[in-house]
Order: C-alpha cells, then structure tokens, then sequence
C-alpha cells in the first residue's frame, strides 16, 4: 500500500556534502524535511532547522570552507541552533501531530541518493546513542525511482534530474530549502509521468548470525578488511561502526591471533557492492578514540576466516542461538554437565 506523503529528508554537514556526505565524519548542522500529499500532488509543509554540533562549544570554528561556500552559512547561526537529538524531537512531533496518529506508517521517508541516511544520519545518531523512530529505516531513493522509471542514465545529483527533466531549479535563499523544494519538483514529474512509489528500501540494524562453509563462493565485490579494532571488540560492535549497511546474514568474522586471540581486525561482508563502496568511506572512522582503517578484501579472505564445517554451529543456530563461544584450558575430566 502506498504512502499518504512522501517526506522528503536532507542532511548538511559541517564538511563535505555531495555525493561524498559522510565521508569526513563531520556532523550534522543542517536537517531540512518536506511533505509531500501523493494524492493531491503538492507540497503540503516545508521545514528547515539549523543543528549545533556537539563541538560547536569548544571549537572556535565547526564549517569547513567549502560548506560555507555551498551553503551560505555561518558560525554565528550553526552555533545558535538546536542539538541534533532536539531536531530530531522535533521532526517526530511533527509527524504526529500533521501526519497522523498511526505516525510512520501514513508517511515514507525519501532521500537524495543512499548517503543522507545510511552514511550521514544512521551513523551520527549511533555514534551519539540517540534512538530513532522506526520509520527512518526505510526509505526511497529518489535518484534510483528516478532511473528505474526514465531507464536512462544513474543521475548524480538533483541538479542533473532537473536538467533532464527541463525544470528550472528552485530560487529560495535557504540553502536546504532550495534542495528539497527542488526534489519535490522531481518527484511531481515523476508522478505526473506515471511512477508509483511503492518499493521502498529497508535499512537493517540487527545483525544476522549464520555460519559460513569453506564451500561458500562469496562475492569478492562485498567484502571489506577492518583493522585496527579495539581488541574487546564483538561482531555486534562492528556492526555499529557500519551502521546504516547491509551486513549479509553471518557477515562478521572475527579474525584471531595463532594463539586464538582477537587480533583488531575483521573481515565484512554487506549485502552487495553499492554496500561494500559505502564501507570504503568509512576508512579512518572512528570507533572511541580509535581510527578504523577499512580496504578492499576478497571473498577468499572472508571465506578463511569465517568458513566452518561445523555442523553443531549450524543446528545450534538454526534453533536460535545467538553465541558460540570457545573455551580453553578445560580439564580432562570435564564433562558436558560441568561446563
């Protein structure tokens, strides 16, 4: 069943944005969102609010250069704003009260490409504990419904959509309003020509255990090499640090010392490529004080490392369980009962 409104949804950071949004791990300072009625084809409600990062207090400047040059903004009016959790609060009041009160599921999120969520969002609201609502785990790409219908070429931002399409972009002041006044634009073409929304992508965030074969082929195209992990790190763990991917089911392997130890790195494995690439930017991201350094790796190394013929390990989860540990230094004479 399709959705009463479309929530158009877009992030600014205090670094790069574009079509490498999240790449630097700079926060969040602007969040601007749109409604849009699919039944009566127009926009309904447009918002915009301005973030104040978290190191706003103790940073005499948070905008990069180049943000400021994209956007228009300065200091003095990121450093006044709302912290991202407030924002956030906020966004989700509105949508109870103006947009129903069974909220999430009258409306559907969409987003210019993969990053604004996935890359941007998801991982900041992690990294900060702040619990998202249900509903900003899926979404609709534009970018990918807008290929899907024309069948042309993939479109690297809404610039080139609009061009496409012969619209004449936005004239508003406000830097994230022109963006989203610009996508609705798209999508009331899009509409008028004929495309449904109605496939929307799901974000996953719980992590599925399987067990890998050594038999397994595995995609080399969907494996990154994490490094440099604190050493007490768990499958779980990384799984945060790659928040807002696709791990495949069973796509965490733990690599292990000679002496069966943790040794700070892990071999990923997500879902498909466009997930592998977006892993790749999370290369020096942080875990704590940490840097995580993530490369390229084959579907060979995951396979080394995670593969098993362990048919326990596999009836073990196929009833639900969720952990095998390994334990050591067991005395002979132990018996299944005093373990």
């Amino acid at each position: 069943m399709a959705s009463s409104y479309l929530v158009v949804l877009y992030c600014v950071t205090a670094g790069q944005n574009g079509n490498v949004l999240g790449s630097d791990e700079e926060e969040i300072v602007v969040l601007s969102w749109l409604v849009y009625d699919t039944a009566k084809n127009k926009v309904v409600a447009v918002q915009s609010c301005t973030v104040k990062p978290r190191t706003a207090d103790i940073n005499e400047n948070v905008l990069s250069e180049q943000c400021r040059n994209e956007t228009g903004l300065v200091e003095e009016v990121v450093k006044s704003g709302e912290y991202l959790e407030n924002v956030i609060e906020q966004f989700h009041q509105f949508a109870k009260t103006k947009l129903g009160s069974d909220v999430g599921r009258t409306f559907c999120l969409i987003t210019d490409g993969q990053l604004h969520l996935r890359q941007c969002l998801l991982p900041e609201t992690c990294s900060k504990n702040i619990e998202l609502p249900e509903y900003f785990y899926v979404f609709f790409d534009l970018r990918k419904e807008f290929r899907k219908f024309y069948q042309g070429e993939e479109m690297q931002s809404i610039a080139e959509m609009l061009n496409y399409l012969s619209i004449e972009p936005d004239g508003s002041a406000d830097y994230g309003i022109r963006q989203i006044q610009d996508m609705a634009k798209v999508i009331t073409r899009l509409s008028a020509d004929g495309h449904k929304f109605d496939e929307p992508e799901v974000i996953n965030i719980r992590l599925e255990h399987g067990i890998c074969s050594r038999s397994d082929e595995v995609d080399s195209n969907t494996v990154v090499r994490a490094r440099g992990l604190p050493w007490q790190s768990s499958d779980q763990d990384i799984a945060k640090f790659f928040r807002g991917l696709n791990i495949a089911k069973g796509g965490v392997a733990l690599c292990l010392s000679p002496q069966g130890r943790r040794n700070g790195e892990a071999l990923v494995r997500f879902v498909n490529q466009e997930h592998r690439d977006m892993a790749l930017k999370r290369h020096k991201h942080h875990i704590g004080n940490r840097y995580i350094e993530v490369y390229k790796a084959s579907g060979e190394d995951f396979v080394n490392v995670a593969g098993g013929n362990s048919n326990e390990a596999q009836s073990f989860l196929s009833r639900g369980g969720q952990v095998i540990v390994r334990m050591r230094e067991i005395g002979r004479a132990s018996c299944r009962e005093r373990v």
